[in-house]
């Protein structure tokens, strides 16, 4: 019912929204720049890396008949400026995120709001998305969202450690903690899918992307099979865990603080000794591990938002 008034908010003709195109990358640069309701939620990727894809639609602004019939726009295919656009994609399946939304100011947001979700979701719906979320950074999103079926359903909690105090940890028999090669990755993925429900799962080209932008990105073998990785980059008074996924089949062997001191001895050798971390609020068992490391939170939650599709 809830998609239904998601549909019906739409125009029919959906307000000339078309999906990205190559030729729109520098528009939308400009859009984000200028745009007053944004979001952006792309991880290690660039907001371009999802030109092209299904769920990238873009609303081009109106062009008066005699720009597009000039000489310069004949010529050269100049791409018109764009009014709003909307990122919505999944990897992996079966879950994708909202990325990137910017509208102008001067048009009725939660209307264009509503005409880009409509014009995206078919697309997701032909990829096999089931489940689309978005993480409201930004609350102006916030008061429409449960009209079109979105639902509250987790929360994104920020610790932070400011000491170099590390508690007593145990030597795991036969543990490698490592970096990460290319040819972990499947491995990795591996991981995820047996330790996450899709939402949260990362997938093995996201860790491709993330390997040189990160700060350290270890892996943890048991007598030689994965069983759990960490993944850290540099933040703006520290250092930030970004990741730390460890088997669920492994747990309670140590694995984890291993995984966790093995990465303060890198930010430490750095001289980096602020340390911040996300973890979702129903995640009780990784809040146990970095209570224990002298984390603490910090009382900033930010909301998660469902759409369930089907």
């Amino acid at each position: 019912m809830e998609l239904a008034n998601l549909w019906s908010r739409a125009r029919n003709d959906l307000g000339g929204m078309r999906k990205a195109t190559k030729g729109d990358a520098g528009a939308i640069l400009r859009l984000l720049n200028s745009a007053v309701y944004t979001h952006l939620h792309v991880d290690w990727h660039l907001p371009g890396d999802w030109i092209g894809a299904p769920g990238f639609v873009v609303l081009p602004k109106p062009q008066p008949e005699t720009s597009k019939n000039s000489l310069s726009a004949i010529l050269f295919q100049d791409s018109p400026e764009m009014d709003a656009c909307l990122a919505v994609a999944p990897d992996p399946l079966p879950a994708a995120w909202v990325r990137l939304v910017a509208i102008r100011d001067s048009l009725d947001v939660e209307q264009t709001l509503a005409d880009l979700l409509a014009k995206a979701l078919p697309a997701l719906r032909q990829q096999g998305v089931t489940q689309l979320a978005w993480l409201t950074v930004e609350e102006w999103p916030c008061p429409w969202l449960p009209q079109w079926g979105f639902y509250e359903g987790s929360a994104i909690e920020t610790y932070v450690k400011e000491d170099d105090v590390l508690p007593p940890t145990s030597q795991v028999p036969g543990l490698l903690i490592r970096e990460v090669r290319s040819t972990d990755y499947e491995a990795l993925e591996a991981l995820e899918v047996a330790a996450f429900t899709p939402i949260w799962r990362q997938s093995a080209r996201a860790m491709a992307i993330a390997r040189p932008q990160a700060f350290s990105f270890d892996v943890a073998q048991l007598d030689g099979e994965h069983v759990g990785y960490q993944l850290s980059a540099v933040a703006e008074a520290g250092a930030h865990l970004v990741r730390l996924t460890v088997s669920p089949e492994k747990q309670g062997l140590g694995i984890g603080s291993a995984l966790l001191r093995h990465a303060f001895a890198n930010y430490h050798r750095r001289g980096l000794y602020s340390v911040s971390l996300n973890t979702q609020v129903e995640n009780l068992s990784s809040q146990k591990l970095y209570t224990k490391f002298g984390f603490k939170p910090t009382g900033q939650r930010l909301p998660i938002w469902f759409l369930d599709i089907s």
